[in-house]
């Protein structure tokens, strides 16, 4: 399976996706103005990368905004990790500006949400 990198952009994240070491990251800011299509090619990704996952999957997020849609969208892929993974290990690790408060609340949300508990890491700017 091939590592999937998307270079970051003004309006979109970072994305490596390292299958051999089982790390995933996402990093910068998620405003596209079309999220849909641009997390399509990454949700498939996972979908490949599931049926042969390592034993330990690592999903290390630092986004220093991101919209609305972008919240769903990285939701979801924490969900389809989280069910394709079947029992295998799953961490994410968020990471965020010291102070930002609002950050942590939506990432909070998606640990409801999904019923993974993240790991947080403050950021010193």
């Amino acid at each position: 399976m091939e590592k999937l990198v998307i270079e970051k952009t003004d309006t979109t994240p970072e994305i490596i996706f390292d299958p051999l070491q089982g790390v995933l990251k996402i990093t910068g800011r998620s405003i596209p103005l079309n999220p849909k299509r641009f997390y399509e090619p990454v949700l498939d990704w996972i979908n490949s990368y599931t049926q042969q996952a390592k034993q330990e999957t690592v999903l290390d997020v630092y986004m220093d905004y991101f919209n609305t849609a972008s919240t769903f969208l990285i939701t979801d892929i924490i969900r389809q990790l989280k069910n394709g993974l079947n029992g295998k290990s799953l961490t994410v690790n968020w990471y965020h500006d010291a102070g930002d408060d609002d950050v942590l609340e939506i990432a909070g949300n998606m640990e409801s949400v999904t019923g993974i508990k993240f790991k947080y890491h403050e950021v010193e700017e």
